[in-house]
């Protein structure tokens, strides 16, 4: 019985993993939201991503931002960021 589980266990989690969908986004910071500690970013398909911690990001900072797709590859609009990086300025 241990064993079956142990093997179930393994295939779920290659299972979840095989699903996980990771990439890259750049983006600029349009706007700092001071309020709630919020950066606000545009990428270049003009689609605006905000992500918490301002700390020393400015306006028009460039931003690389590592995204997972939640799940859906088909759609955008509810991936998550997973960290954001300094990227330069514009």
């Amino acid at each position: 019985m241990k064993r079956i589980m142990m093997v179930l266990i393994v295939l779920l989690s290659l299972m979840v993993s095989a699903h996980a969908e990771y990439y890259p986004r750049t983006a600029f910071v349009t706007e700092l939201d001071y309020d709630r500690n919020c950066v606000i970013a545009t990428d270049w398909a003009g689609l605006e991503w905000e992500f918490f911690g301002i700390e020393d990001w400015m306006q028009d900072d460039i931003v690389s931002m590592m995204m997972d797709d939640n799940s859906t590859p088909d759609n955008i609009y509810d991936d998550i960021i997973i960290k954001a990086y300094y990227g330069g300025s514009i």
